[in-house]
C-alpha cells in the first residue's frame, strides 16, 4: 500500500514539475502569477492557431482524420496519465506544440510542388480561369505564381483522352472520394477561349463540361464552379461520382 502511493506521489510531483518547465516556454506570451492564468493564455493562443489551420484548409487534407486521431490520443493522455494543478496546462502546451507543428508541415507542403498519384504538379484551388489564361498567353508572372502548368503532350501521355490541340492545362487535388478535375482550355468556334473541365472517377469514367472562358470561370476549394452565360451567374457542383451538377 506504502509503495503504491509513494508512486502516486512520485508522479503528482514529476507532472507538477514538468507543467512548470513547459510554461517557460511561454513565459514571452503567456508569464503569469498562476498555473491557471498560464493555462487561461495558452488556450487563447490554441484558438488562434485552430483558426490558422482552417484557413490553410486542414480538414480538407487527407490525413486530417489520422492527424487528428493522433492528437487526441497524444495530448488528451498526458490527461490520463497526469494528477495536480498543472494537468491543464500540460494538456493544453501538448495542444500548442502539436498545432505549431501542423501549420508548419502544411506550410512546407505549400512549399513544395505537390504532385498527385500520376506524378503530375497539382494546382491548389481556389482556381480562378483568368490566372490560368494570363499565364498561358500574356506569361503574365503574378498568375502563373497561382498554379502549375503542364505541358498538354505530358497530360495527354498519362490521359489519352485528352485533347493533345489543348493548350498547357492544369490539374487539382482529387477529392475526397478519388475524382480527379482538370482544366484544360482551347478555343471556341468563335475564336475565344474555352475551359474544359474533365473529371475521371475512380472507375475511370470520364465526364466533360465546356465553360466561356470570357467571362471568368472560378473553382472553390470545395470543387464549386462558377460561371456566366447569357448574362447569369450560374453554379455546378462536381459530385463524389465525378458528374457535373447543376445548382
Amino acid at each position: 500500500m506504502f509503495k503504491i502511493v509513494y508512486k502516486k506521489m512520485l508522479i503528482t510531483i514529476f507532472f507538477s514539475i514538468s507543467s512548470y518547465a513547459c510554461a517557460g516556454e511561454y513565459q514571452n506570451k503567456c508569464d503569469g502569477n498562476s498555473v491557471i492564468s498560464q493555462t487561461n493564455c495558452i488556450k487563447k493562443e490554441n484558438l488562434s492557431l485552430q483558426s490558422q489551420l482552417n484557413l490553410q484548409n486542414n480538414k480538407k487534407q487527407n490525413d486530417y482524420s489520422k492527424w487528428l486521431g493522433d492528437l487526441k490520443i497524444k495530448c488528451e493522455g498526458k490527461v490520463n496519465y497526469s494528477s495536480g494543478g498543472g494537468v491543464g496546462l500540460i494538456k493544453e502546451q501538448c495542444y500548442n506544440d502539436e498545432y505549431k507543428n501542423r501549420i508548419k508541415y502544411l506550410n512546407d507542403k505549400i512549399k513544395q510542388k505537390q504532385k498527385n498519384s500520376d506524378g503530375l504538379e497539382i494546382t491548389n484551388l481556389p482556381y480562378n480561369s483568368q490566372d490560368h489564361v494570363n499565364c498561358l498567353l500574356k506569361n503574365n508572372k503574378k498568375s502563373c505564381g497561382k498554379i502549375n502548368l503542364i505541358n498538354i503532350t505530358e497530360l495527354s501521355e498519362v490521359y489519352n483522352f485528352i485533347d493533345e490541340s489543348n493548350g498547357a492545362s492544369v490539374i487539382f487535388p482529387e477529392t475526397e472520394s478519388g475524382v480527379i478535375l482538370i482544366a484544360s482550355p482551347s478555343s471556341s468556334d468563335s475564336g475565344g477561349v474555352l475551359i474544359n473541365l474533365i473529371s475521371i472517377n475512380t472507375l475511370g469514367l470520364i465526364k466533360q463540361v465546356s465553360l466561356d472562358a470570357s467571362k471568368n470561370v472560378l473553382i472553390s476549394n470545395n470543387y464549386e464552379i462558377s460561371y456566366i452565360k447569357n448574362g447569369k451567374l450560374l453554379k455546378i457542383n462536381l459530385n463524389k461520382n465525378g458528374e457535373f451538377v447543376s445548382k
